[in-house]
């Protein structure tokens, strides 16, 4: 009985591996499909440039800015009153004064203002969403950086950074097409394709079971 209980678990760990490696063997070869031109994406309504191509695109993404979450005045009043006559037997004064003070803006933290596409090419990278959009040119790109699930792009022409959060479970593969794609910029092609040649060997030959 033992036994066969350990046959199906090994038998149901290998299943699992094999469906994760073939995902894998699937996706590699898509990149060299791709970058080869001879698989040509969906642009779901992305207008191209003449000669650009599309690497990836991921769905319902947050676009993420700084935002306060308010705040107050801090300050406190000063003067005195004088005595200006009674109503019913009751003093009525009047106040003279000032308040002094400031106000104390709230503490800025990371919020999603917007949800939409996050769009990688060979010439730039463009969020679209239902209120905001932003494209950053490679012509223009300072930097990319990856930060708990968000990707973010600086570039020469804006103050701040873009952040795009994509969750981390797509983190490392939005990272890897935006190196692709920017060594496809750069001239790079060949370079791309032999070593994603090299990556596909060395996953098919890791094949579970053999």
């Amino acid at each position: 009985m033992f036994e066969k209980s350990k046959e199906r678990a090994a038998a149901n760990a290998l299943a699992e591996a094999t469906t994760e490696w073939n995902q894998r063997v699937a996706s590699v070869q898509s990149l060299i499909d791709i970058v080869s031109g001879s698989k040509v994406l969906e642009t779901n309504g992305l207008l191209l440039k003449s000669g650009e191509l599309l690497l990836g695109q991921v769905q319902n993404v947050g676009l993420i800015q700084e935002r306060s979450d308010g705040g107050h005045w801090q300050g406190a009043s000063q003067g005195f009153s004088i005595p200006i006559g009674s109503i019913k037997g009751r003093s009525v004064r009047y106040r003279i004064g000032a308040t002094r003070g400031h106000y104390v803006q709230g503490q800025p933290h990371p919020t999603a203002v917007d949800h939409g596409t996050l769009s990688i090419t060979d010439q730039r990278i463009i969020y679209q969403g239902a209120a905001k959009t932003a494209e950053c040119l490679f012509t223009k790109l300072l930097g990319v950086q990856q930060s708990d699930g968000a990707i973010v792009i600086s570039v020469s022409n804006r103050q701040k950074p873009t952040v795009v959060h994509v969750g981390s479970s797509l983190e490392d593969w939005v990272a890897d097409r935006i190196s692709i794609a920017t060594s496809l910029y750069q001239g790079d092609k060949d370079q791309v394709l032999g070593q994603l040649s090299e990556q596909l060997s060395e996953v098919e030959s890791a094949k579970p079971g053999t």
